[in-house]
């Protein structure tokens, strides 16, 4: 125990040394990582490289791209998602926006739109889409266009054009793509249409209960084409039965043109 030797305790100044070396060490490590972040900051890895646009049909990247206000160049970083999300979801035909990043660069904006169900004919023989929730696209023209859905003629009732909307949403794509024209009856009950088919049939029913009418239609033609009738019109409301157009002219009452 006595030839032990006793071990010196750190002086002061030497505890100041190795406190002071620690310091200038840390501060070191963050002066590197701030100038590597720098260096990051003001090369191509921070910018946006690539932006990339789905799901859109109706509405052009142009417009998704310049209401967004994303631009190549702009920085990675700074895009705030939800704002950009919000501000896209405010054009009529988007039902959904998403907007994602991916490193290094890489920006998708995700769309999924209202549909489309049909077309108003304005008076002015303007033809514009009308969406699934009943909105009228005065804003889009559609006159260079393929007439995928039917056009509506000479309505004027706008309280009742989102209910029809919402039936012609429920059809059958092939008995959507089977009408050609719908219109007003302009008879007693504001509902009551008439609807000009692909066919050559005529048929009346109203937007009450219009998808579960129309899903008569095909097997009802079906029917009467193999009986030989193919011109008429066909009731398809509480009650379901063909008019021949001879049956008409009979009458007095004459065929549509």
């Amino acid at each position: 125990m006595g030839n032990m030797e006793r071990v010196p305790a750190l002086t002061k100044e030497h505890k100041t040394k190795k406190r002071g070396r620690s310091i200038i060490k840390t501060l070191g490590w963050f002066f590197l990582f701030g100038l590597c972040v720098l260096i990051f900051l003001r090369s191509p890895l921070s910018k946006i490289d690539i932006i990339t646009i789905r799901g859109n049909e109706m509405i052009q990247e142009s417009e998704i791209s310049e209401k967004s206000g994303i631009k190549k160049g702009d920085s990675y970083f700074s895009i705030d998602a939800e704002e950009i999300k919000l501000v896209l979801e405010t054009i009529p035909e988007i039902r959904e926006a998403e907007v994602t990043r991916e490193f290094p660069g890489h920006v998708f904006i995700d769309i999924k739109e209202h549909r489309h169900v049909a077309f108003m004919m304005e008076h002015n023989n303007k033809i514009v889409p009308v969406l699934e929730n009943g909105i009228r696209l005065e804003n889009r023209l559609w006159n260079d266009r393929v007439i995928d859905k039917p056009i509506l003629r000479e309505w004027e009732d706008d309280a009742l054009l989102p209910k029809l909307c919402e039936e012609l949403m429920k059809l059958e794509p092939l008995v959507l793509h089977a009408i050609s024209e719908i219109e007003p009856a302009r008879l007693e009950d504001p509902q009551r249409l008439v609807l000009y088919m692909k066919d050559g049939y005529e048929v009346h029913t109203s937007v009450r209960h219009f998808a579960k009418n129309m899903s008569w239609y095909p097997s009802f033609v079906a029917n009467l084409k193999q009986e030989g009738k193919e011109k008429g019109m066909i009731m398809l409301l509480d009650g379901k039965w063909f008019i021949p157009y001879d049956n008409l002219e009979d009458k007095g009452v004459g065929k549509p043109e």
